[in-house]
């Protein structure tokens, strides 16, 4: 625009901006309306009005003014009338201003508005003509009060006007007047900038949008929105823009929301706002990832140097331009969100440069993308649940919202999230592509363009890998909702046609197979599948996708949805009879149909998919039958599987398809059992003619032709049924199974329908006593596959038990007249037929010298052998096992295994059996001569049998494997006494001679795997077993070895480390999941040895010489003694481990975790054995050894070597230059919990005051740093409600050495990491800790002595752990200094974490108050938290007088003087009391600094909070009023101010819910419980937990070995005694702790009061310290 512009010529121009105002048609020439009798009447009104596109006159001149006098006075009498209506309304409303004063605002507002502004009145009959008529619809539905509070649901009065200015044939304008708020003016703004309206090109129309600010109130700003709506398509339904799509914006907030939401359902507090919040968004919910493609005129606009965003023109210059558009390209979205997105990138991060922008940018965008996938799986995660029954209220009535606001608003919203997920596959490529070709930096787009750097593209790459899988996820929610139309399936099935081994097929094969699932005729999804049912197109379309004629590139998946669209049919079809003879329900047709699934693999395809998620988790496949079968030869390795949170939802697809066959197709199994067994028994009748005819010799025919030799063996359906049932219910949690076994539903599981038919049909029960019964001995393969399935079956503690029951009784109730061993079962599934057949293996290969081969040959098996027993009674014969016997050995001794492991009972009677003799037999089949692969078989087995948990007689098994397997000399067990003669036979012969020449190692891996088992560790033990001493630690016999060597597993110690796990990269694996596992084995043979070394009784047992001496000698012998000495010297073992802990990175970076579970495994273990072996080294070195070597039983226990002669651990990592980089970077892999955990807790022992700071040069000077302070700011930004409490106590039971093998990520090891991370700053930011050091360099990103507290927001910042930790605490506490920002408008309020999770504020305010302590770090702290974050003003002002509220066990019950009650738990009252009188001492430093510095203002601001009047304080924010209504009343007279209100409420009442009945103490009676007094990390003297427990430990050893416990009385009297003194304690510890929190809570308000007082008492108002003085007095207690 010219420089000389004046105001006048700036009027014309924004004028001709309108779309109406400058197009290139001619209005000037109009058409004679048709003759009606309002014609004269609108001729006599209008008939001087000027067309605004005439050639008469300028149309910028006269565009909007060039109405008739008539026209003006109508249009203002109209107003006027408008506008007394709309005061009359607001005069009526005034009595209630102070209630409702939106209204009052609202109404005056609008009449005030409607003298200044005369719509223009056109025809009635033009707007209800037959052309406009659809805009006229569209321009009144707005004014609907019900979609008012739709799209507006926090305004309480929102008018809005649409005015339609003109129109013709060609284009139609709408003026659009709304009054809003400035939230929903903004939003208002996106939707009209929406990149299409009504399903039409953003081309055919143009908006022009105005907002005017027309009345303040309350901080609150009401606003005009005006929008100028052109349409140049009469098919173009015009109306106000948006309302059809909305612009994808932030939904970080109402994720936060509905996860709190979910997270406490019961509860009521809030549920109106949270709805609230997602009506606003739903919108956003339903157009999903819509922003619009790229638009020339956008980019045009954008180039020109002014473009419109968020409803404001804004000016950018050229290198705004390119970024956007090269950022649009890059993302292929509209230019016009992008501009919006880069706008608010840039104001969060002004000082960042152009590359940091652009990357920020993309992030963010994929940031909104994932958080609004989140928000849908949540609620649909929900609603599903809803439909379950039995769900809470608010999952109903989000199942309500579901239903009717996003599937039936949102058009076609299933087929909208299809699209969605499956475009992304083609972005994820072209961005792999990129990937691959990308450079490490990103480049600023210039003269030649710009291009993204590889990091960026990663995150880009993996976000929208999450994206689609989101996206899967919540059409799979859909789809179990029964919600997905029918001609949406048949487009899914169709794509499933086409790509087999797509990433997503995994993902919508079940979504389809979830569409036909059985439910509950009358509910809403059962209503919805009858419609799916009985869908004509989709039943002809199924039947021509699914036909014989129709070609799959995978028959399987073909055979999948055959086989469940046939049950589904077969379903609808019992429950409607009338339909059997309509068209895809004949009884033929569907017989045809499962005969046609079953020839087609299905049974094979499901058993291959649930294999590979077995292999993904790093498991073999649970089989012996089909075991090459599922071994699919064309499949892509490299094919992405499933995530393992969806895993669960493709089982239990497969799970309902197979109950579903069996409950509607068993006749059919049984009729393609009957067949196939024809088709066997006619090849080998064929085979034995064969035989016959070649026996005769050519003489007898010579002409006779050589017959072909038949085709492979023949199809066995039925066997793999029974392999898929079991590969099945063996991936499927415990207990799944229970139905078969004709047991009930189990507690807690989800009921479902399909339950619920089977408890009154009992066809499942039926289909196993058929699989048992028709079952022949001599058909090996069929046994192989029953083992197979019973093995998945008996998963569980109940149907173990029962399975041992069905096996017990001989697969049956015992059917009369039928002996047990009968041909059709006998052998087949009795305990006592296959102990019996183990042990003759047993004696048959233990003989003497060999015998004549029997007649059975080589093929002799269970049912041979079984026949020729008679015979081998008076014979002896060498053992010869065929591949069949060895496989069918194998399918049983898993049903063992699986039995054993889940049932201790079954366990127990199993070993216990004198006629069974299980572990004999067993161990005594290993010296044999049998293939490798039953010895591993027989390993795994006995590993099973020696697992923890099963009390005393557990302990005497693994102690009697120990002993057999030293007699028997497995491996070189003599090796130790001093001889160098090699070992002639054993494991370590097999292993070099055999398995290391074969590349494969079947044995060694389940001996390792039995040795790891055989060592039990605390943590693998109930707390209570190990309390009470009824499961002892120690599973070596005591003499084990002796006489020809040291008593201990020393050789078996050697054999592990030394000849196994050393030579692991000199040996070649056939299978590199081999090698992984073989190392994870080794270092958890180790681990555990560590963990079961119990250094730490030495320092817990009461000083008694005799036990210490007793204990010294058992530690003595314990392999963890020589694992300590190789750990703390420099031996391979160390070298080893150390080398895997900095190469793990390479691993980790490599993908090597998601490829090799046992990678991972290895790594977590790694950082196990340096943990345990750094906290325990200082036990071992002063204590330990100083007493071992004043013991001097060198016969028994060898050399013991001087201290000097070990280097502690911590030395050799401070050595190393990569050790401790490398520790620390493992904090970066979010997505493996533990070894952040552990991580964490390493850099904590290695901490000392003497290495503190040298931890933070290194860290800070390697060139991981910036990924271990990303690693660690993004755990103090992680989420999690778990309490603090529960939270460790999980991680301590499941992380760490010893602890059991579990590979899940969860809330509550989330948690764990942030206390471990906030323990780890309390810990080294102590006054006595230097400065600066690793704390401070995590802190503040900076290890310098200059270092300050920077502003994220500064030039060349960065956030920070401190910026994590304050925003934390900083949460729902609102600004005092900026009241209008204290409540977002239209947000739901959230709670503070301080009400949340007290422990973790305490911790957080616990840093906080420590950096402001230290004399180093306290002046730039508190002029940080001063100056930017209003931090000791708001905190104190948000601090609650009372305790809050807490769900936990054991709970108290607090009460106040007003007789209010609260019901909490100890941790959380203490950990509230604490955080108080941290912001107490907080707010005393921060007077005192102030006061020194003369701040006189911010100290009367803290007095003000401190002395004024709660009425004061909560005046100030008057958008406050409504909430504050409800505030408790207080008396006249009586004192508010918040210091006295502080004093009186630490004046309360508790009692316990932990209670005790007196005991008589006959046993513990003289115990010194004093002894066991500690201080906690709060100065606390409590009872100590693990030395109490030593302690008592230490008493009943003592009684039993005087003999004092010997009949069961004493026993129970003793156990009473124990009951009584931990639950004395535990009561004793509450009171400590309450009593010790309140007192620093009173010790803080006292130091707080001598502040106010002594140094600040002459800044409180002369008139007002009297009264003060008096009311402090009045309200302290007597004695203070």
């Amino acid at each position: 625009m010219a420089a000389g512009t004046n105001t006048e010529q700036n009027f014309r121009a924004n004028l001709s901006q309108f779309r109406w105002a400058r197009g290139n048609s001619d209005d000037s020439v109009q058409n004679d309306p048709p003759a009606n009798p309002f014609s004269r009447f609108y001729n006599a009104i209008g008939g001087g009005y000027i067309p605004l596109r005439s050639s008469e006159r300028s149309n910028e001149e006269e565009a909007y003014f060039a109405l008739s006098r008539w026209e003006r006075l109508l249009g203002f009498g109209g107003c006027l009338v408008g506008a007394a209506v709309c005061f009359l309304v607001a005069f009526l409303t005034l009595p209630f201003l102070a209630m409702r004063p939106a209204k009052f605002a609202l109404a005056f507002s609008l009449g005030s508005l409607l003298v200044m502004f005369g719509p223009h009145w056109t025809h009635k009959s033009y707007q209800t003509s037959r052309l406009e008529r659809p805009t006229t619809i569209l321009v009144r539905i707005p004014l609907q009060p019900r979609t008012n509070a739709l799209l507006f649901p926090r305004c309480t009065f929102i008018p809005r006007i649409s005015t339609l200015l003109n129109s013709t044939s060609d284009s139609s304008r709408i003026l659009h007047i709304s009054v809003l708020s400035r939230r929903h003016a903004n939003t208002a703004f996106r939707w009209a900038d929406g990149p299409s309206w009504g399903g039409k090109s953003p081309t055919n129309m143009t908006t022009d949008l105005y907002l005017l600010p027309i009345w303040t109130v309350r901080d609150h700003t009401l606003y005009l929105f005006l929008a100028f709506i052109t349409s140049h398509d009469d098919t173009v339904q015009v109306g106000l823009p948006g309302f059809e799509v909305a612009k994808m914006a932030s939904v970080a907030h109402l994720r936060a929301v509905i996860l709190s939401a979910l997270n406490s359902p019961d509860s009521h507090d809030g549920s109106q706002q949270f709805f609230e919040e997602l009506m606003s968004n739903k919108l956003n919910l339903i157009n999903l990832f819509n922003v619009g493609p790229r638009n020339p005129q956008e980019q045009r606009e954008l180039e020109s140097g002014r473009i419109i965003v968020d409803g404001r023109p804004l000016a950018v210059n050229s290198d705004f331009a390119k970024q956007v558009v090269f950022i649009s390209q890059q993302l292929e979205v509209s230019e016009r969100y992008v501009a919006g997105l880069l706008q608010d990138v840039i104001s969060a991060n002004p000082n960042i440069s152009q590359e940091q922008l652009m990357e920020a940018t993309i992030l963010e965008f994929h940031l909104r993308r994932r958080q609004l996938a989140d928000c849908l799986r949540y609620i649909f995660e929900a609603a599903e649940v809803a439909q379950s029954g039995d769900a809470p209220q608010l999952y109903d009535q989000l199942e309500t919202f579901v239903r009717r606001h996003i599937l039936a608003d949102g058009d076609r919203f299933p087929q909208r999230v299809y699209a969605e997920a499956d475009k992304l596959g083609d972005v994820i490529n072209k961005v792999q592509v990129a990937r691959q070709n990308a450079k490490s930096n990103t480049a600023a787009p210039s003269q030649q363009g710009g291009q993204l750097g590889y990091d960026v593209l990663t995150a880009r790459y993996d976000s929208l890998k999450y994206e689609r899988r989101t996206l899967a996820t919540v059409l799979y929610l859909v789809g179990r909702m029964g919600y997905i139309a029918p001609d949406e399936i048949r487009v899914m099935v169709t794509w499933l046609q086409k790509n087999p081994s797509h990433p997503m097929t995994y993902y919508f094969l079940p979504t389809i197979l979830a569409c036909f699932d059985v439910v509950d005729p009358q509910s809403i999804g059962g209503q919805a599948r009858q419609m799916i049912a009985t869908d004509a197109a989709l039943i002809k379309g199924m039947k021509t996708l699914l036909g014989p004629t129709t070609e799959w590139k995978e028959s399987g998946l073909k055979a999948v949805l055959l086989l469940k669209w046939t049950l589904f049919l077969t379903e609808t079809r019992h429950r409607h009879p009338e339909l059997e003879d309509r068209e895809g329900f004949r009884t033929d047709e569907l017989e045809s149909q499962v005969w046609s699934a079953v020839q087609g693999d299905c049974f094979l395809y499901a058993a291959r998919a649930i294999i590979a998620l077995h292999r993904k988790q790093g498991a073999y496949p649970p089989t012996s039958y089909a075991a090459t079968l599922l071994q699919k030869p064309d499949q892509d390795p490299s094919l992405e599987l499933p995530t393992d949170d969806f895993r669960p939802a493709i089982l239990e697809s497969f799970e309902v398809l197979v109950r579903l066959l069996i409950t509607h197709a068993s006749s059919e199994l049984r009729k393609i059992k009957q067949r196939q067994e024809d088709i066997l028994l006619a090849n080998a009748r064929t085979d034995r003619t064969r035989a016959f005819r070649s026996s005769v010799g050519p003489g007898r025919h010579p002409g006779a032709a050589v017959e072909p030799p038949l085709p492979g063996p023949a199809r066995n359906d039925i066997a793999m049924l029974f392999v898929l049932i079991g590969v099945l219910y063996s991936a499927l949690p415990a207990e799944r199974a229970l139905q078969f076994w004709g047991g009930g539903s189990l507690e807690g599981q989800r009921q479902t329908y399909l339950n619920y038919l089977e408890s009154t049909a009992g066809k499942l029960p039926s289909f196993l006593q058929w699989a048992v019964w028709s079952t022949q001995a001599r058909d090996v393969n069929m046994l192989m596959a029953l083992y197979d399935m019973l093995t998945g079956l008996a998963k569980g503690q109940q149907c173990s038990e029962l399975a041992y029951n069905f096996l017990a009784r001989g697969g049956a109730d015992g059917s009369p007249g039928q002996s047990s061993s009968a041909l059709g079962s006998g052998p087949a599934v009795s305990w006592a037929s296959v102990f019996g057949l183990l042990e003759q293996w047993a004696v048959a290969g233990s003989s003497p010298r060999p015998q004549q081969q029997s007649n059975a040959g080589p093929q002799a098996g269970f049912s041979t052998m079984q026949q020729q027993q008679p015979h081998r009674a008076h014979q002896h014969q060498t053992l010869i096992l065929s591949q069949q016997d060895v496989l069918l050995a194998q399918s049983f001794l898993r049903l063992l295994s699986t039995v054993i492991t889940h049932s201790v009972a079954v366990r127990l009677t199993i070993s216990g059996h004198a006629r069974f003799r299980a572990i004999p037999t067993l161990v005594s089949l290993i010296p044999l001569s049998i293939p490798l692969e039953l010895k591993g078989a027989l390993f795994d087995t006995l590993a099973s049998f020696c697992l923890p948990g099963a009390g005393a007689p557990g302990v005497e098994i693994c102690k009697s494997v120990w002993t057999l397997m030293e007699r028997l000399e497995l491996i070189n067990v003599r090796a130790a006494s001093g001889t160098t003669i090699p070992p002639v036979k054993g494991i370590e012969v097999e292993l070099e001679e055999v398995e290391a020449v074969h590349k494969l190692y079947p044995e060694t891996i389940p001996f390792l795997k039995l040795l790891s088992t055989l060592i039990h560790t605390p943590k693998s033990i109930p707390a209570g077993d190990l309390m009470s001493d009824s499961e002892p630690l120690n599973t070596i016999p005591e003499t084990l070895g002796h006489p020809h060597r040291q008593p201990g597993i020393a050789p078996y110690t050697s054999f592990v480390i030394d000849k196994v796990f050393s030579r692991i990269s000199q040996r070649d694996y056939l299978r590199p999941t081999d090698r992984w596992r073989t190392n994870d084995l080794c270092l958890c043979f180790v681990e555990r040895c560590l963990a079961s070394f119990d250094l730490e009784s030495l320092v817990a047992t009461p000083d008694d010489q005799v036990t210490k001496t007793e204990a010294l000698l058992q530690l003595a012998i314990h392999p963890g003694y020589d694992i300590m000495k190789r750990m703390l010297t420099n031996s391979p073992l160390q070298s080893s481990i150390l080398s895997y802990l900095v190469e793990g990175l390479d691993g980790f970076e490599k993908g090597l975790a998601e490829d090799e579970p046992y990678f991972r495994g290895t790594i977590v273990r790694v950082l196990r054995i340096l943990h345990r072996v750094l906290e325990t080294q200082d036990i071992f070195l002063d204590i330990f050894i100083p007493y071992l070597s004043a013991a001097g039983d060198s016969a028994l226990i060898g050399e013991v070597q001087p201290v000097s002669y070990y280097i502690r651990l911590d030395q050799s990592l401070l050595y190393g230059p990569n050790y401790i980089p490398a520790i620390a970077a493992y904090v970066s892999y979010l997505s493996y919990p533990e070894l952040q955990l552990l991580s964490v807790k390493i850099l904590g022992v290695l901490a000392t005051p003497s290495n503190v700071s040298q931890l933070g040069v290194i860290l800070d000077r390697s060139n991981d740093s910036v990924r271990i302070l990303d690693g660690f700011q993004n755990i103090m930004d992680s989420e999690s409600l778990v309490e603090v409490g529960l939270a460790e106590s999980i991680a301590d039971e499941s992380t760490g050495a010893g602890a059991p093998d579990l590979d899940e990520s969860s809330d509550a090891l989330t948690q764990a990491i942030r206390v471990a991370v906030l323990d780890f700053f309390i810990q080294n930011t102590q006054p006595d800790r230097p400065y600066p050091n690793v704390a401070h360099l995590l802190l503040f990103g900076k290890a310098a002595a200059e270092n300050q507290i920077q502003d994220p927001a500064a030039l060349g910042a960065r956030r920070a752990c401190i910026h994590s930790i304050i925003d934390m605490v900083n949460h729902g506490v609102p600004r005092l200094k900026t009241k209008g920002k204290r409540r977002q408008s239209g947000s739901v309020v959230t709670q503070a974490l301080m009400i949340t999770l007290p422990a973790l504020a305490e911790r957080c305010y616990q840093v906080i108050y420590q950096l402001c302590k230290h004399s180093r770090t306290s002046e730039f702290s508190m002029r940080y938290l001063r100056s930017r974050e209003d931090f000791f003003t708001r905190h104190l002002a948000a601090l609650p007088f009372k305790i809050p509220n807490s769900l936990g066990e054991p709970y108290i019950e607090v009460q106040f003087n007003d007789a209010s009650r609260v019901i909490t738990t100890v941790p959380a009252i203490r950990a509230f009391l604490r955080l108080r009188s941290i912001i107490f001492d907080l707010t005393a430093l921060e007077l005192h600094v102030l006061t020194n510095k003369n701040h006189l203002k911010s100290v009367i601001e803290l007095l003000d909070l401190l002395y004024g009047s709660e009425e004061t304080l909560y005046d100030e924010d008057p958008s406050r009023w409504e909430d504050d209504a409800f505030r408790p009343f207080h008396e006249i007279g009586q004192s508010h101010t918040r210091m006295i209100e502080f004093l009186q409420s630490l004046d309360f009442d508790w009692s316990d819910s932990v209670a005790v009945q007196p005991v008589s103490m006959d046993f513990f009676g003289q115990l010194n419980l004093t002894s066991c007094l500690r201080l906690d990390s709060s100065g606390c003297e409590i009872v100590d937990r693990a030395a109490l427990l030593g302690l008592l430990a230490a008493a009943r050893r003592s009684l039993h070995s005087q003999g004092r416990i010997l009949t069961p009385a004493h026993a129970q009297q003793l156990a009473a005694e124990m009951t009584y003194l931990l639950e004395s304690c535990v009561i004793e510890n509450h009171r400590r702790e309450v009593q010790y929190a309140t007192a620093s809570c009173y010790e803080s308000w006292r130091r707080l009061l001598d502040m106010t007082l002594m140094k600040c008492f002459d800044r409180i108002p002369e008139d007002r310290r009297e009264g003060i003085l008096f009311d402090l007095l009045h309200a302290l207690p007597s004695g203070a």
